[in-house]
C-alpha cells in the first residue's frame, strides 16, 4: 500500500549494484589470494615431477575449484555493470558474450590444471622407464590443452574488458577514467600473449590475474556508487 510504513525489525533489501559492486570486489580480492597460493611443480625430472603432482593433487583440487567458483562470482557481478550499462548498447552485448566465452573456457583451462592432471597421475602406473616416458606424454598433452584454452580465455575475457570500456569513453568524468583504464587493461595482456613476452604458466596467469584486478576493482567502486 502506498505510504505503509515498514514493519518494525524489517528493512529494505540492500540496492542490486551495491550488492554486486561488494561482490566483484571481494571475489576479486580472493581470486589474487588464490593465485598466490597456487601450487607449482618445476623440476625436469619426470619422476620427481609425477611424484610432486601426486602430493600436491588435492592443494590444487581446493585452489582451481575456489578460483572457479570465483570466475563464475566475477561474471554474475560483471552482468549487473553489463545490465546497468544497457545491454542494448551493442558494445556491451558484444562485451559480455566475449567475457562470458572466455570465463567459460577459462573453466575448461582449471579442470585440466586442478584436476585432470591429478587424476590421470594417479591413475597412470610409474614403475618402469616406459611408464615414466608415458607419463610425460599424458603431462605434455594436458598442458598443451591447458595452455591452449588458458590463451583463449584471456583474449577473450580481454576483448570483452576493451569492449565495454571502450563504451565508458563515451561518458565523462570516472567512468571515461575506468574507461581508459580498461582499454589498457584488455590490451596488454593481448598484446604480451602475441608477442610473447608472456607466457601462461603461474606467473603469467598470476600477472593477468593482477591486471585484471585493477579493472574489476574499479568497476565494483563505480557500482558501489551508482546507487547512491
Amino acid at each position: 500500500m502506498h505510504g505503509a510504513s515498514i514493519p518494525a525489525g524489517l528493512h529494505p533489501a540492500p540496492k542490486r549494484a551495491t550488492v554486486a559492486g561488494i561482490l566483484l570486489l571481494v571475489t576479486t580480492l580472493l581470486e589474487v589470494l588464490a593465485m598466490a597460493h597456487h601450487p607449482t611443480v618445476a623440476t625436469a625430472d619426470i619422476d620427481h615431477a609425477v611424484r610432486r603432482i601426486g602430493e600436491l593433487s588435492q592443494l590444487s583440487g581446493l585452489v582451481h575449484g575456489a578460483l572457479m567458483a570465483l570466475m563464475l562470482l566475477t561474471l554474475y557481478g560483471l552482468s549487473e555493470f553489463a545490465m546497468r550499462r544497457g545491454p542494448a548498447r551493442p558494445l556491451i552485448r558484444a562485451g559480455a558474450i566475449a567475457y562470458g566465452a572466455g570465463t567459460i573456457v577459462m573453466l575448461g583451462a582449471a579442470l585440466i590444471s586442478g584436476f585432470v592432471i591429478g587424476d590421470a597421475v594417479s591413475l597412470l602406473p610409474h614403475d618402469t622407464a616406459v611408464d615414466l616416458q608415458i607419463n610425460r606424454q599424458v603431462l605434455i598433452l594436458c598442458g598443451i590443452l591447458n595452455q591452449a584454452c588458458a590463451n583463449c580465455a584471456v583474449v577473450a575475457m580481454s576483448v570483452g574488458i576493451g569492449l565495454w570500456s571502450v563504451d565508458l569513453l563515451r561518458d565523462r568524468g570516472t567512468a571515461r577514467l575506468i574507461g581508459v583504464l580498461g582499454c589498457i587493461v584488455g590490451a596488454v595482456p593481448v598484446a604480451a600473449l602475441l608477442s610473447g613476452v608472456m607466457r601462461l604458466d603461474v606467473h603469467g596467469m598470476r600477472t593477468v590475474v593482477l591486471v585484471q584486478a585493477t579493472w574489476t576493482v574499479a568497476i565494483a567502486a563505480w557500482l558501489m556508487l551508482v546507487d547512491r
